[in-house]
């Protein structure tokens, strides 16, 4: 009696283990999937240690490995947006764009959308101009990041404004030339808002729609690795802030 209760309590337990792993994993997929920021190429927005939640359901919902989707979105990628996506140059994205189910081992960017389908986007030196129009704009104010200082300048896209950050050192010189390119059907150019410290669209090409995983919605935790004190390990201030 005491080995059947006992059998019956673990059955009970494993089942209801594994009816919360499954829905975590459709909450994971389907609607919120969560990302930590790795690097410094979303400075001065995303700071490396945000822990933050892409919003996957209002792009639709994909089939796993394929460019189908089973649910149609209600809202499009718009300029400005900060998209995670996976990675065109991931080995094995051809067969998987979007990661499969779960994409634990698939590599993802986070970045800033400058171009959309039809866009002819121009980058000039510090300018970037979409559809003839400039949407950079100078500052007279800095951004410190330990020993750098950067200068900031804004991005506009329509009613919101974005700061970005080139560095200030006058002996820099950037060896990059303006061009000029038409974003094709289906893809999108995205820059980090680090500007002089991101790999983006202007290294390794346009970023294809059904490799988009979500835009990130908000900051839930934030971790600050190059910490002084316990007193400065965790950025309150940064919890539950909305991505812009």
């Amino acid at each position: 009696m005491d080995n059947n209760l006992r059998k019956n309590k673990f059955l009970n337990t494993l089942k209801s283990i594994l009816i919360a792993i499954f829905f975590a994993l459709i909450i994971r997929y389907v609607f919120f999937q969560p990302f930590k920021i790795p690097s410094k190429s979303m400075l001065p927005n995303l700071l490396v240690g945000d822990h933050l939640l892409a919003n996957r359901i209002s792009f639709g919902f994909s089939i796993p490995c394929s460019k189908e989707k089973l649910v149609n979105g209600f809202s499009e990628i718009s300029r400005g947006d900060v998209i995670i996506f996976r990675w065109p140059g991931d080995e094995g994205v051809k067969d998987c764009p979007n990661g499969g189910f779960i994409g634990l081992t698939s590599i993802y960017y986070i970045k800033r959308v400058i171009g959309i389908p039809g866009d002819v986007v121009l980058i000039q030196d510090q300018d970037v101009f979409i559809n003839d129009k400039n949407i950079s704009k100078n500052t007279k104010r800095f951004y410190k990041d330990g020993d750098k200082i950067y200068k900031i300048k804004t991005n506009s896209f329509g009613d919101k404004s974005i700061d970005v950050i080139y560095n200030n050192d006058l002996s820099y010189v950037s060896d990059e030339e303006s061009f000029e390119i038409i974003v094709p059907s289906g893809m999108y150019f995205v820059l980090g808002d680090n500007r002089d410290n991101s790999l983006d669209s202007r290294f390794w090409g346009f970023v294809p729609s059904e490799n988009i995983i979500g835009t990130a919605s908000i900051i839930h935790f934030s971790f600050n690795t190059e910490f002084n004190s316990f007193g400065d390990m965790i950025r309150f201030k940064r919890m539950l802030k909305v991505i812009n």
